[in-house]
């Protein structure tokens, strides 16, 4: 069994399906694709169970998931706007995670590769337990600073449409990149997480959230300063401070992660696990969470994630990047002796 099939295991042995197993709309998966055609249909009609995937009131982004229920990796995002003033409010008090019913529409109309799903009613069906509302948050980066900007260096957040949506994270914001053919066979080959800097212009519409497209006028307008893949299967020693990715409907139970300082003001998450022992992966668990409790006066939430700044972690292990679309970087561990912590 190798590295990728391993993991596949792993996630389904950690994610809870279940409430998406009676997701309306069946019909929207054939032949391992969605149809937003059919989708759409749902949509209007009874509406769609959707997980919230990220809620920033402060840049007037809200994303929904819709997901296969038989496939964790099949899904799509949809930007979520609503149609009145009930659902516009009704979207701001939302949480990372609550599964909500929709009734409404797919916009035809957004020449936008990730779909725009225009909300008529939203039914908020589970709350997600752990999770922090968005409006509790305070933003390091706000719009404005990159307005007043031309230029950053920031980490992929996602890539869609082979490379033609690129989205960027700038310390804390999250940023829409259009991208124009002539980066595309660069940007359809970017890993989440990856290290990036770009010159940009910024799109006049919409407003919000702001939108940007790599400056065409700048040679430099796209290079990619460390890539997340290189080093994989290699061991690896890093140190960070311990972060708490919370419990969710998708998640069965908290996943411990280390915040690494990647340079230019960039701090990338690498989850510590165990992929063949089940018993040294609860073990390691069992030991963060110890001292997360001992420090629970340092928790702070962090966007989509908490951290203990009074615990700061040494991990060595076996790095670990498969996928473009991982959610982090992992350090593969092969006993408790592998975790230094520090308090």
């Amino acid at each position: 069994m190798n590295f990728k099939q391993v993991l596949l295991t792993l996630i389904l042995a950690l994610t809870s399906l279940s409430l998406f197993a009676s997701t309306k709309c069946a019909e929207a998966y054939e032949n391992s694709e969605i149809s937003y055609e059919r989708l759409n249909t749902c949509l209007s009609g009874e509406g769609v169970l959707l997980e919230v995937h990220g809620i920033v009131p402060v840049s007037s982004m809200f994303v929904v998931t819709f997901r296969n229920p038989n496939n964790f990796f099949q899904s799509v995002h949809l930007s979520l706007l609503g149609t009145d003033q009930g659902t516009r409010d009704m979207i701001r008090t939302l949480r990372r995670h609550d599964v909500v019913l929709i009734q409404g529409m797919i916009d035809t109309e957004i020449p936008a590769e990730q779909r725009h799903l225009k909300a008529d009613l939203i039914t908020l069906m589970e709350r997600s337990p752990q999770s922090t509302p968005s409006q509790e948050y305070t933003y390091e980066a706000l719009p404005d600073a990159v307005l007043n900007m031309s230029e950053l260096v920031g980490k992929v957040h996602a890539v869609y449409a082979d490379g033609q949506v690129l989205v960027v994270e700038y310390k804390d914001m999250v940023i829409p990149v259009f991208v124009k053919e002539q980066w595309l066979s660069q940007t359809k080959s970017l890993f989440r997480g990856d290290i990036i800097a770009i010159k940009y212009l910024i799109q006049r519409g919409p407003r919000r959230p702001v939108h940007i497209n790599l400056d065409p006028t700048q040679a430099d307008s796209f290079r990619v300063l460390r890539s997340v893949v290189t080093g994989h299967g290699e061991p690896i020693k890093l140190t960070g401070k311990l972060l708490m990715f919370p419990q969710s409907p998708m998640v069965k139970f908290p996943v411990f992660a280390i915040d690494v300082d990647m340079g230019n003001g960039v701090l990338l998450p690498h989850t510590i696990l165990s992929f063949t022992d089940p018993t040294l992966f609860k073990a390691a668990r069992a030991l963060f969470q110890a001292a997360w409790e001992r420090n629970a006066s340092s928790i702070r939430n962090y966007r989509n994630k908490f951290i203990n700044e009074a615990i700061t972690v040494t991990v060595s292990g076996t790095y670990n990047m498969i996928d473009p679309g991982q959610a982090n970087p992992q350090i593969v561990i092969e006993s408790l002796t592998n975790i230094s912590i520090t308090e």
